[in-house]
């Protein structure tokens, strides 16, 4: 876990291995690092998108929050797969998941211009 908490240290490889190891105490950060500090948008995505249907809450609230982050950092995401799963995140049981993406609708509609279904912005 210690090398998620260093956000320049990271490797593809490293995610990957993460992903594999399924540990919610680990996985969480693994969206938010990616997010905020991966040169490759598209793997950055692809990573958030994995990690929105995760059992746990906190890991699938934080991959959607990734997505507004990568929203603001590189102001493109691909529409086809982000837009439903922020629709969804926004039905989820967990109160921790509906309210990130609340949070992610907001970052998308300010910085991508995109209205998401079921969202009230304001």
């Amino acid at each position: 876990m210690k090398r998620f908490q260093d956000m320049e240290t990271f490797t593809d490889e490293d995610v990957e291995a993460a992903i594999v190891r399924n540990e919610p105490d680990e996985l969480h950060l693994v969206p938010l690092i990616v997010a905020l500090a991966s040169s490759d948008r598209s793997f950055a995505e692809t990573v958030c998108i994995r990690l929105v249907s995760h059992l746990d809450g906190k890991v699938r609230g934080n991959a959607v929050t990734s997505l507004g982050h990568l929203a603001r950092r590189f102001r493109i995401l691909d529409s086809a797969l982000v837009r439903p799963v922020i629709e969804r995140a926004l039905l989820d049981p967990d109160e921790y998941v509906r309210a990130s993406a609340k949070s992610a609708a907001d970052e998308i509609h300010q910085f991508l211009h995109w209205d998401i279904a079921g969202h009230i912005y304001g």
